[in-house]
């Protein structure tokens, strides 16, 4: 069993797995009144850990006594440790070195450093430990190891060859969090030497190994040819790192090469090589570029291309893909944590990650820097860690970053780490932007009562702050602005800032309805009132009673209706269809009209009291040509809206942004709306939906400014000046004629020349 998460128990027996020496424990019944503190010595034995369990005490006591005195340096020691401590759990495994010139102190240091990491929920284990339980396991985690944490304690006095083995694995295969101590007991920094383990854990733990670089050549030559090519491995690393520059360091680094090759890790084989010469080397390297006859496999760059490639085509869920393409890039650089980063205001955040926790914020430094340039982070040795960062370019902006991180030094050739990035991110780039546009929050102004006035114009902060104004007062408001442009949204915004908002709003489309319909609707009527009046009705002021009563197109109101309104405005009362007495009514009135009341006043079609009577706030909504800037957040608010209800998960490309941007939207807002619902349902449900997938009419005026002639571009502008003056004119051909200064019959040639379809009565009526 695995007892205190630290020490390893088997028939009686006691194994301290963070310093590789057998212990003594005991058990008490029953807990103490005041518990001895660590390190209390006792007839030659000091108590190194503890543990409550129900009522009793599990002590543990090591002989000889641990020596040495806590000293100031101890507790820097043990901060730094514990910082290490706290970004090995954030998902950022690191490598701490500690110098102890007191052996003795060391050993009081040790047992601290081993107590605080069980506190933190990690396994203390020695080097040598490790890589002796693994060796036994053949490289398989046992399972009381499986799914722990680990801090590696790494000595210049305590290191086997299935150490260093076990640490690197431990460092660049392996996805739990974990620390690395190295520790130097003298004034030099940590060297590893190469010793026989001092304690039995299996049976061939005690085997010991090879003094020499050859034997430790020879001996790694042997294993591969046996098979056993892991052994060979740490055989052939203990040779690279023993031998100095000459005969002997080539014969390793060709032997290291093999080894890795026989795993199908040409690139850490083509670093291992490095730079030296030889006939044997020139042969692995020809073999890692056109990769052995026998496995029929494309050399080792283009295979990881292509791998890549293939791994962001063929799975549709970005998350998914981007989680695959994470796992693909670790294994082929052998790194510890492989992230894909995207931007969340003015942080950063992990979309998808491969390789332990996801690395906080904090630790993202160098993918922040990226997104910030837009300039690849080459790998930086940090003593400690090596992190190298790529940005992901969509549509000429930098979407995202792609962000690497190696435990102990990168074993890869820094160009092939940088083409490996390059291609996953232009691989990956569809599937980031997918995710990071699906998770954007939407633009909203920064009050509650205006949620759907979107837009950062200097024209709709404006507008904004007249609404604000208009709210505060008591007055009629009158919103002018072409047809979609947001007239119902801005009166809903001034009834939901003002002291009504608690009340009722009611709206009427004055243009929907006949004269005497508009009378009943607004006025309300008694029962027999007119044909069809069955029962008694109240009408939109009365029900709007305290509240706001919203009049959509009020330029529309005939003459009458137009008399019997004005007379509410000054006395305050109603009186319904069919009866003879007033009823009060305390209703703030806000009108709105695509067409401007000053012009109708001169036209003689609406009474010019009743206009002072609404004119008293003004208004006005410019129309989307002329605040081309709000479509961006338009467009993504309005896209998050339709696909929630949809259950779309697409995205626009930029490209599909830039062509929205580049139309002249004659119906405004309410045009678009209705585009983005049209791409939408025929895009596919999730994806990135280019600018293909808009409506025709569309992309023909983005493909047309792209390529205009001077006659074009008149011939643009004659159109785009046309279609705004019919729209103000709310399709009526003699006032749109009166406004552009041409008889009625120019206006009609005008539009034939501009291949307008004529305007027919039923269209006018409309």
């Amino acid at each position: 069993m695995l007892m205190l998460d630290r020490y390893l128990v088997s028939g009686g027996r006691a194994l301290d797995l963070a310093t590789g020496t057998g212990i003594g424990w005991h058990q008490r019944r029953g807990r103490p009144r005041a518990l001895p503190p660590l390190f209390t010595v006792k007839a030659h034995a000091s108590l190194i850990d503890f543990d409550l369990r129900g009522p009793s005490r599990i002590e543990i006591w090591e002989r000889p006594a641990v020596g040495g005195h806590d000293t100031g340096d101890s507790a820097v020691t043990i901060d730094a440790f514990r910082a290490a401590l706290a970004d090995a759990r954030d998902g950022r495994p690191r490598a701490l070195d500690l110098v102890e010139p007191s052996a003795a102190n060391w050993a009081r240091v040790h047992r601290v450093l081993a107590r605080e990491a069980r506190l933190a929920g990690f396994v203390p284990v020695a080097a040598d430990v490790l890589g002796a339980v693994l060796s036994q396991a053949r490289w398989r985690w046992p399972s009381w190891l499986k799914a722990r944490s680990l801090v590696v304690f790494a000595t210049d006095a305590r290191v086997s060859a299935e150490a260093a083995l076990a640490v690197f694995r431990l460092a660049t295969r392996d996805a739990r969090p974990h620390l690395v101590v190295r520790a130097a007991t003298s004034s030099q920094a940590w060297r590893p030497r190469l010793v026989p383990a001092a304690f039995q854990v299996h049976e061939s733990g005690g085997q010991e190994c090879p003094g020499g670089p050859g034997e430790l050549i020879e001996r790694a030559r042997h294993l591969q040819d046996n098979g056993q090519i892991i052994d060979a491995e740490a055989a052939a690393r203990w040779g690279v790192l023993l031998t100095g520059p000459g005969p002997e360091h080539t014969a390793a680094r060709c032997a290291l090469a093999r080894c890795l090759i026989a795993q199908r890790r040409l690139l850490e084989a083509r670093a291992a090589l490095g730079s030296v010469d030889g006939a044997e080397a020139e042969r692995l390297r020809g073999e890692i570029v056109t990769g052995p006859v026998e496995a029929g496999r494309e050399p080792a760059m283009v295979e990881t291309f292509l791998d890549v490639l293939r791994v962001c085509q063929e799975v549709d869920d970005a998350a998914l893909t981007l989680a695959r393409a994470a796992g693909l890039v670790r294994d082929r650089l052998a790194a510890s944590t492989v992230a894909f980063v995207v931007r969340r205001g003015d942080t950063v955040a992990v979309v998808a990650h491969a390789g332990g926790a996801p690395p906080s914020s904090r630790h993202l430094s160098a993918a922040l820097r990226v997104l910030d340039t837009g300039q690849p982070a080459a790998p930086v040795d940090h003593g400690h860690a090596v992190e190298a960062a790529w940005p992901i370019r969509y549509g000429g902006t930098v979407v995202g970053v792609v962000w690497c991180h190696w435990t102990i030094g990168a074993p890869i050739v820094t160009e092939d780490i940088a083409l490996i990035l390059r291609l996953a991110a232009t691989a990956s780039a569809p599937a980031t932007y997918e995710l990071s546009e699906r998770d954007r929050p939407s633009t909203r102004p920064n009050t509650d009562h205006m949620p759907e006035l979107i837009g950062d114009s200097q024209a709709m902060r404006e507008v904004r702050g007249a609404v604000l104004r208009a709210a505060a007062s008591p007055f009629p408001v009158l919103i002018e602005g072409e047809s979609g442009v947001g007239k119902e949204l801005v009166a809903r915004a001034v009834h939901g800032a003002s002291a009504r908002r608690g009340r009722r709003v009611c709206a009427l489309n004055c243009a929907a309805l006949s004269d005497d319909l508009v009378e009943a609707e607004l006025f309300g009527h008694t029962r027999g009132a007119f044909t069809g009046a069955v029962a008694e009705r109240l009408g939109l002021f009365e029900e709007a009673q305290g509240g706001t009563l919203f009049l959509d197109e009020v330029a529309e109101l005939s003459a009458r209706v137009q008399a019997k309104l004005l007379r509410t405005l000054q006395e305050g009362e109603v009186r319904r269809v069919g009866e003879a007495h007033a009823r009060q009514v305390d209703v703030r009135i806000v009108a709105a009209t695509n067409r401007p009341l000053a012009a109708e006043v001169s036209a003689g079609r609406f009474r010019a009291d009743l206009r002072y009577r609404l004119d008293v706030l003004r208004i006005g909504i410019p129309p989307l040509r002329e605040r081309l800037e709000d479509i961006p957040p338009l467009v993504r608010h309005l896209w998050s809206r339709l696909a929630a209800r949809t259950a779309s998960r697409a995205v626009l490309s930029p490209l599909a942004l830039a062509a929205l941007g580049a139309y002249d939207w004659p119906g405004n807002v309410r045009e678009l709306q209705n585009v983005l619902a049209s791409a939408m349902v025929a895009g596919p449900p999730r994806g990135v939906i280019g600018a293909n997938g808009l409506p025709g009419h569309i992309t023909r005026t983005t493909a047309m400014a792209g390529r205009a002639t001077l006659a074009d571009a008149r011939r643009a502008f004659d159109l785009h000046f046309v279609r705004a003056a019919l729209a103000r004119a709310g399709g009526r051909p003699i006032v749109a004629a009166r406004e552009l200064g041409v008889s009625r019959q120019g206006l009609a040639k005008l539009m034939a020349r501009l291949d307008l379809p004529p305007i027919t009565r039923s269209h006018a009526l409309e």
